[in-house]
């Protein structure tokens, strides 16, 4: 499966058949592609992560990469049952390759600018006020189930036809024991939408984040949304997004030219402390998501 699949070609799972379309979209070790479910001509997403490796040497890479996918595929089908943002599962494959057959949406990405300047327009005040609320939801339910995404970005979340978002890519999510709200944990993940703590730790010791690292995130998104671009966009690389962020001691400076409102929650969820960020209950309380802009 490491190859790129050509359209025609089928492919069988656990429960069903499917042909491939085309190719959505790739990540370093998955590829993401269009495909028809052969029974209800159903379109859908396959997502198809390559988990074996003929060289010994990457053998602990595999082992890794399964263990990642089984947890992905365990946390997007028990979350399905009890979250209506999480992205719906039809069919899957644990075999030589990991296999899922899901929902296809449109990228939140696809309806942002591309660069700060686009021209174009941007998203309505009413498009972003019923995504973010959305998006808060999502993430109130995934932090009731006490499981960290620490990646929330447009590329993680899709918008199906009648505007539904759904969050997908689990695959570096965790869960937390109860009462506890953070941990130490090597970081992964996009500089742009990390949160500090994310790159601070002491010598030795990995960073310590959690929840409210996903605030912090859902600040950024919300951000984008609004201004068109992200808080670090004139950053130029990743390295030099993760050192600012490193180095942060003040809040995040954030664009001001968006209605008071908005602006009272993205600085909210982008505090530097994060025990100064509110929780996603206390967001779904927010005068912006319950009076609107």
């Amino acid at each position: 499966m490491g190859d790129i699949i050509l359209p025609g070609r089928r492919l069988h799972l656990k429960h069903g058949l499917y042909t491939i379309d085309g190719m959505l979209g790739f990540g370093l070790h998955s590829k993401v592609y269009s495909a028809r479910d052969t029974d209800s001509n159903r379109s859908i997403a396959l997502k198809i992560i390559d988990l074996e490796h003929q060289n010994v040497t990457v053998r602990a890479s595999t082992i890794s990469r399964r263990q990642s996918f089984q947890k992905e595929l365990q946390y997007l089908l028990r979350l399905q049952r009890v979250n209506p943002y999480i992205v719906r599962i039809y069919d899957y494959d644990i075999q030589n390759s990991g296999v899922i057959a899901m929902e296809q949406g449109t990228p939140l990405r696809y309806f942002l600018p591309k660069y700060p300047t686009s021209p174009g327009a941007q998203l309505t005040p009413q498009s972003v006020h019923r995504f973010w609320c959305q998006l808060v939801d999502g993430v109130r339910f995934l932090h009731r189930a006490r499981i960290v995404h620490s990646d929330l970005k447009p590329e993680n979340l899709i918008v199906l036809p009648d505007g539904q978002i759904r969050i997908i890519d689990l695959g570096i999510s965790f869960t937390l024991p109860r009462m506890v709200h953070s941990k130490r944990r090597v970081w992964a993940g996009t500089p742009d939408y990390s949160a500090p703590e994310m790159h601070k730790s002491m010598p030795g010791l990995p960073p310590k984040y959690g929840y409210k690292s996903d605030i912090w995130s859902l600040g950024v998104l919300l951000h984008e949304m609004t201004t068109g671009f992200r808080p670090l966009f004139a950053l130029n690389s990743n390295y030099e997004k993760i050192q600012y962020l490193k180095h942060l001691n003040e809040d995040l400076p954030i664009d001001s030219a968006v209605s008071p409102c908005v602006f009272n929650v993205m600085r909210q969820c982008t505090r530097l402390q994060p025990k100064h960020r509110p929780t996603a209950e206390q967001l779904s309380l927010h005068h912006y998501v319950v009076h609107g802009y």
